[in-house]
C-alpha cells in the first residue's frame, strides 16, 4: 500500500498566504487596467456618441439637386433621377431608431438619435413637393443634423482620445506598480530566507557547542571514575574500598546527568537554574586534595543556589587553575558583604594572564596558551552558569604573579 498523497490544493495556511501574495502584482495590474479600460469601453460601445449617419453623402446629394432645381436649362428627367436618389438616401435613414414615429406625442426626452430620425423624416415630404423653397428648408435641415452629427464626432473621438491616454498611463502605472511589488515580495523572500538561513546556522552553532561543553563536562566524571577504578583494583583496605566506591557512584551519576542529549540545550546553551537552599561551605570542601586549598568559614554559609551547576563552576575554575600552574591552588569562600553576597575565589600563582586578555578569555573556543590542551570552554561555560546563579565572574591579578577568579553572587532583590 502507498500512502495517501495530499491533493495539491491542500495548502497550509503560510502556503495560501504567499501564493497570495505572489498573486497580488498580477491582480492589482488587471484591477488597474479594466477600470482604465470601461470609460474608453463606454464611449465605444454607445452608438449616439460616434456612429451617427453619413449625413455627409445625403448633404452632397441634396445641394446637388438644390442646384439642378434653380437651374432653368436641367432636363426634366436629370431632375427628376436626381430627385430619386435624394429620396432614395432618405429611405435609408428608416434603419435608425425612431421612439414613438411623427404622429405619436411623449413627454418623456428623446435621444439624439430618435430626435435626428424625427427631423430627418420631415424632409422627404419637402422634396416631394418640389419647390425651390422647400428644397431649402429641407437642405437647411440635413445641414444642420450633418453639423451637429460632427460635433458629435469630434467631442467623442476627443473624449476617447482622453481615456485611451488614461488608459495608456493606467497601464505604464499598472507595470511600475507590479514591478515594484514584485521587487518588495522578492526582497520579502531574501530577507525571510536569509533570516532562516541566519537562525538555522545559530541553532547549529549552539548544538555544537552544547555539544562541545558537553564533552567538556564529561571529562572529569570519566577522569575520577578511572581513577578511582584503578584504585579500587589496588586495594583491599574495607574502608578505602568503601570510599572509592561512593566516588565511582558519584561520577557514574555525574555522568549521567550531564550526557542527557534531550536536556543539553537547557543545560549548556539556553540554561536554567534551579536555586535550592545550599551550604556553600561544605560544597567548596570537597575540592580540597594535595594541590587544592581550601579557606572557608567555620561554620555552614547558606545561599540559594542550584548546587548542581555552582559545584560545575568550581570544578571549571578548580581545573583551569591546575592546567595552567604547578604550584598551590586556593578555594576561598568569602561571606556576604554590604555590597555583595558570597564570593568563591580560585587562586593560582602561575603566569597569569594581561588584563587586556581578560574579557577575551570568556569567548567560546578562545585558548590563550597552545600548550595547554583542552578547548577554551571552561571560562564561557563558568560565567554563563554563573549568570543563571545570579553571579559574576572576574578576572583578578594575583600579587607576585598568577590569577584570581572570583564568582560573586548578587545579593536578594
Amino acid at each position: 500500500m502507498t500512502p495517501d498523497r495530499a491533493p495539491l490544493w491542500d495548502l497550509s495556511q503560510q502556503s495560501r498566504a504567499n501564493l497570495l501574495m505572489a498573486l497580488l502584482p498580477m491582480l492589482l495590474s488587471g484591477v488597474l487596467i479594466v477600470a482604465a479600460f470601461l470609460p474608453a469601453r463606454g464611449d465605444l460601445a454607445q452608438d449616439e456618441a460616434m456612429w451617427n449617419p453619413p449625413y455627409q453623402t445625403l448633404l452632397t446629394t441634396l445641394v446637388r439637386y438644390a442646384a439642378l432645381e434653380v437651374s432653368a436649362d436641367t432636363p426634366a428627367v436629370t431632375l427628376d433621377a436626381r430627385r430619386r436618389e435624394v429620396l432614395s438616401l432618405l429611405g435609408d435613414s428608416q434603419r435608425y431608431p425612431d421612439s414613438d414615429g411623427d404622429d405619436q406625442q411623449t413627454t418623456e426626452p428623446q435621444s439624439d438619435e430618435q430626435e435626428a430620425a424625427r427631423r430627418l423624416k420631415a424632409v422627404a415630404p419637402l422634396i416631394e413637393r418640389r419647390t425651390p423653397a422647400d428644397t431649402q428648408r429641407a437642405l437647411q435641415i440635413v445641414l444642420e443634423l450633418d453639423e451637429r452629427s460632427r460635433a458629435q464626432q469630434d467631442q467623442a473621438r476627443l473624449t476617447l482620445k482622453r481615456n485611451l491616454q488614461a488608459l495608456e498611463s493606467t497601464m505604464l502605472l499598472a507595470g511600475l506598480l507590479s514591478g515594484l511589488l514584485g521587487s518588495i515580495l522578492i526582497l520579502t523572500a531574501l530577507n525571510r530566507a536569509g533570516h532562516e538561513r541566519h537562525t538555522r546556522e545559530r541553532n547549529e552553532s549552539q548544538q555544537r557547542e552544547a555539544l562541545g561543553m558537553a564533552a567538556h563536562e564529561l571529562r572529569r566524571p570519566m577522569q575520577a571514575l578511572l581513577l578511582a577504578t584503578d584504585a579500587l583494583r589496588h586495594t583491599d583496605n574495607a574502608r578505602a574500598r568503601e570510599k572509592l566506591l561512593r566516588s565511582i557512584e558519584g561520577a557514574a551519576e555525574q555522568m549521567t546527568r550531564r550526557s542527557e542529549l534531550e536536556r543539553l540545550d537547557a543545560m549548556y546553551v539556553q540554561m536554567t537554574a534551579l536555586p535550592v537552599l545550599t551550604d556553600l561551605t561544605a560544597l567548596v570542601a570537597r575540592h580540597e586534595n594535595m594541590r587544592v586549598r581550601v579557606r572557608r568559614p567555620s561554620g555552614p554559609l547558606l545561599w540559594m543556589v542550584d548546587a548542581t551547576q555552582v559545584q560545575q563552576i568550581v570544578e571549571n575554575l578548580v581545573e583551569n587553575a591546575i592546567k595552567y600552574s604547578d604550584g598551590p591552588i586556593t578555594v576561598t569562600l568569602d561571606p556576604p558583604t554590604a555590597l555583595w553576597g558570597p564570593v568563591i575565589r580560585v587562586t593560582d600563582h602561575g603566569p597569569g594572564l594581561h588584563p587586556s586578555l581578560h574579557e577575551q578569555a570568556f569567548q567560546p573556543g578562545t585558548r590563550l596558551a597552545t600548550h595547554v590542551p583542552g578547548r577554551g570552554l571552561g571560562l564561557p561555560l563558568a560565567r554563563r552558569l554563573a549568570q543563571v546563579n545570579r553571579a559574576e565572574v572576574t578576572l583578578h591579578d594575583t600579587p607576585g604573579g598568577g590569577l584570581d577568579v572570583r564568582v560573586a553572587f548578587h545579593l536578594p532583590d
